[in-house]
């Protein structure tokens, strides 16, 4: 390093050491700040995902809890159509299934109220662990019985934990009592298809958790509580709440956002050095041949070289977060292709993915979140993984959209994001869309070639808001495309002059392979210099007999691929 100190007349630095010093200030600078970005952008992510992927375990532990309390509206209503003198063994005879090794419940009865307190008209399995009659059994059933909903409580029963359930029909004065053992150490087992499948998780009857409200739990209680990064949410269970908190198993995010600062680290480094090393060389020549036009020239020029790298090693990240290969579905010919705009090196949010659901049916979405950088980039991840769950789950793209309009919020994220979803049976060729404030996708068939019409709710992140579905059918042989707006859009022309000039060209190509048609597309409305970033999906419906061997076909445009 001594050669890059030497120093100019009279002891004072000579200016190469001083270039090379505010190149090595800045690049560290723009380094530290890259890495600390993309991290804080993972950070964010993770804590999104997290709340996510609760929210959905809490759903799940809301069917569950209807699951344990049907059974007992199920018993008030058949006890009460027999009437006031009804026979209590209809209430044996309903409620057996749900009581012993294979049921719900280890223990339930049917109370009676009357003025004095309360008569057991019948009972079904082992003794409850409140003894009856007894002050603690009067007082559960009065609150049942003033209570609109199911009164629940914790019962200890020697060493092993019950929580009961009373529920009553406050007409007939029918109170069921009813109790449900846990595990002795309250472990339960995690599926992996299952909602908890990436989360430790502790469920606490009430709002406090402490490890004796503890109910289920799927790691050791001597972890308990779970730390930091965690997630609390509760769910209404009768007159109480149970508290779920979850706390991650794994990165939730893509093994790329977690690297992600690493990779801008070491690489600005590098980048650093290698400029700084650059820069030396370029002010030596520039003091030496300052006079010579042409030296000066190639100096521009190397500084450009390194600039487009940059915007290279941008470009192969927005890449990397996109769909690298997409499924195979019958009766589908899929093309997809996304380009980078030309102007500037940061990356864009626009993305596109098509998802295979099961059976006969598939996913699909393409979106846009406003603005560039990494923070765009995250939005796009978590706004891509979140509509790719909801539509793994079996909801239907205006749910999907609702619900995640409620998760995205421009004021704090500072960004919003159109979308048009779409969920399709290949069999039949009906297809189900809604539309976030996004581009109205296009069918091309072998009659006409048009923009399908749907209801185009407001995007995400201008708060929570409803959305209307529109349905379809595809004919065999026709095309579904869908884009982002950077197809479209030119400066000072009307977007539905681009949109008009859209169906032209699709009409003229509309006959050839998608992968084809796709790239007619772009070289025909892509001007030269186009600024916008453009993402594209295009779904054919083929004849019966090409299902055997579906085509999948994934092109890029410029420094991308094809296959």
């Amino acid at each position: 390093m001594a050669q890059f100190f030497k120093r100019g007349g009279r002891g004072r630095p000579s200016r190469p050491v001083v270039a090379v010093a505010i190149t090595c200030l800045v690049g560290l600078l723009l380094t530290a700040v890259s890495a600390w970005a993309a991290y804080r952008a993972d950070q964010s992510t993770e804590e999104r995902l997290l709340q996510t992927q609760t929210e959905q375990a809490a759903a799940v532990l809301s069917t569950a809890i209807f699951v344990i309390q049907q059974p007992l509206t199920t018993a008030l209503q058949v006890q009460a159509a027999a009437g006031p003198d009804g026979d209590p063994s209809v209430f044996r005879r309903t409620f057996a299934v749900n009581v012993g090794k294979e049921g719900l419940f280890v223990s339930a009865s049917l109370w009676q109220r009357d003025g004095r307190g309360f008569d057991r008209l019948a009972g079904v399995g082992a003794a409850p662990g409140i003894e009856a009659p007894s002050p603690e059994m009067r007082e559960l059933l009065d609150r049942a019985a003033d209570s609109k909903t199911s009164v629940v409580e914790r019962v200890v029963v020697g060493k092993r934990i019950r929580i009961a359930y009373a529920l009553a029909d406050m007409i007939t004065g029918l109170v069921v009592y009813v109790e449900r053992a846990l595990p002795a150490d309250r472990r339960a087992s995690v599926d992996r298809d299952s909602a908890f499948s990436q989360l430790h998780y502790a469920i606490y009857l009430g709002e406090r958790t402490r490890l004796a409200d503890m109910t289920t739990t799927n790691v050791d209680p001597a972890d308990l509580p779970l730390e930091e990064p965690s997630h609390r949410t509760t769910v209404p269970f009768g007159d109480t709440v149970l508290t779920l908190v979850t706390q991650p198993t794994e990165h939730l995010g893509s093994p790329l956002s977690r690297r992600l600062p690493l990779i801008l680290l070491l690489g600005g480094l590098l980048l650093t050095l290698a400029t700084a090393l650059v820069t030396r060389r370029l002010v030596g020549a520039g003091m030496r041949v300052e006079s010579d036009s042409a030296t000066i020239t190639d100096l521009y020029q190397r500084i450009n070289v390194l600039y487009e790298e940059q915007r290279e090693v941008f470009l192969r990240l927005q890449r990397a977060l996109l769909p690298h290969v997409n499924p195979q579905i019958p009766q589908l010919e899929i093309a997809s292709s996304y380009v980078a705009g030309a102007e500037g090196v940061e990356i864009g949010g626009d993305w596109y993915s098509i998802i295979d659901i099961g059976e006969d049916r598939f996913g699909f979405v393409v979106g846009d979140v406003s603005g560039k950088g990494v923070d765009a980039v995250a939005e796009m991840a978590r706004a891509r993984f979140t509509l790719r769950a909801y539509l793994v789950d079996g909801k239907s793209p205006a749910e999907a959209l609702e619900k995640c309009s409620r998760q995205f919020d421009i004021t704090t994220d500072g960004h919003i994001i159109t979308a048009v979803v779409g969920v399709g049976t290949w069999r039949t060729g009906e297809v189900v869309v809604a539309n976030a404030g996004h581009p109205l996708p296009l069918l091309v068939t072998s009659n006409h070639t048009e923009h399908v019409p749907m209801p185009v709710g407001p995007p995400l992140g201008v708060g929570p808001s409803a959305y209307e579905s529109s349905t379809f059918t595809m004919p065999t042989g026709s095309t579904l495309l869908a884009y982002t707006d950077g197809l479209v859009e030119r400066r000072g022309e009307d977007i539905d002059v681009g949109m008009q000039r859209l169906v032209e060209a699709a009409r003229v190509h509309g006959d050839a392979p998608v992968a084809d048609l796709l790239t007619s597309l772009l070289d025909g409305l892509r001007g030269d210099g186009a600024p916008d970033d453009i993402a594209l999906l295009a779904l054919r419906r083929l004849e019966p007999a090409r299902t055997s061997e579906p085509v999948i076909i994934t092109t890029a445009v410029g420094s991308g691929t094809r296959t």
